[in-house]
């Protein structure tokens, strides 16, 4: 192939010294491959005139056959490398208990599938550690809430809504939707203050407080103690669906969403490992559906 990419370089300085200079090769070196290459195709490629080195006719017309080659060669180079790119390396993930639990399971079983020398580390924490985590290059990258990312650049993934559980005999278990004010004096299951629950502040602007009769650290525990009758609680669609709790669903109205999204410094920078795992994320999410 290198004397392929002589004979352009060739045609492109006007010169063998040229060429030579170019590709860091003797002027001596570069003469011989053209040599090569003549005897190859059984034809002359250049012949010396008073306007210096040119192109024959016969090399005119195989002009573009040879960068036709070249080219097909240098694609199937970089084709190659990414290839090899993905037989080894690691993908560090950062994101939260609801996704990673009801999402993240099946992407990764596919990702694991199609390229299993891959490592894929995991990290979950809270929506302020996940950013904190993509900043300090702790992680590739990132998936969380993305209402106020201000920092980071994101790309969107679904729209998790969320609403009301309770007890499948509860007196508003055959309600099609409830009003935040219908809820306000039930008794409420809460997570804890410095958990993720961006409800809050919208039941807040509605001046809707809650009747909070316990705290706990993650939405499963919310949901068994809902399922037992202690009281109801208003979760994500992603816990609901990783839960599968024996308990009524109904929805909020006005709704009340979160945006999930992958949240990274800049996508040019990720490893073809991590561009090629968000692919199979925005895949499998593609047909989430938002409907309670």
């Amino acid at each position: 192939m290198r004397k392929y990419q002589a004979f352009l370089k060739v045609v492109e300085c006007g010169s063998f010294t040229g060429a030579a200079d170019e590709l860091n090769y003797t002027q001596s070196a570069v003469s011989q491959m053209i040599i090569s290459l003549e005897k190859e195709l059984n034809t002359t490629l250049f012949v010396r005139s008073k306007y210096g080195l040119q192109l024959t006719y016969e090399g005119e017309q195989m002009l573009p056959f040879i960068i036709e080659l070249v080219d097909s060669y240098k694609n199937m180079n970089e084709k190659a490398q990414t290839l090899n790119g993905l037989q080894t390396g690691i993908i560090r993930i950062a994101t939260f208990g609801t996704f990673a639990s009801s999402v993240l399971p099946f992407v990764l079983k596919r990702f694991s599938c199609d390229y299993p020398n891959i490592v894929l580390e995991t990290r979950q924490g809270h929506y302020r550690e996940i950013e904190h985590w993509v900043g300090k290059d702790m992680v590739d990258f990132g998936i969380t809430n993305t209402n106020d990312i201000k920092n980071f650049q994101v790309m969107p993934l679904l729209k998790d809504p969320f609403y009301v559980v309770m007890p499948e005999n509860h007196k508003y278990c055959n309600e099609e939707f409830l009003k935040p004010e219908q809820i306000k004096n039930e008794h409420f299951v809460s997570l804890d203050e410095d958990r993720d629950m961006e409800f809050l502040n919208v039941l807040r602007s509605m001046n809707v407080d809650l009747n909070v009769i316990c705290r706990l650290a993650d939405y499963n525990s919310v949901q068994a103690m809902v399922e037992n009758g202690l009281g109801i609680s208003i979760v994500p669609k992603l816990a609901a669906l990783a839960g599968r709790f024996n308990i009524k669903q109904i929805r909020l109205e006005p709704p009340i969403l979160r945006e999930i999204g992958i949240i990274y410094k800049n996508k040019n920078q990720l490893s073809t490992p991590s561009q090629i795992f968000i692919n199979y994320l925005l895949d499998y999410t593609k047909n989430y559906s938002s409907d309670v």
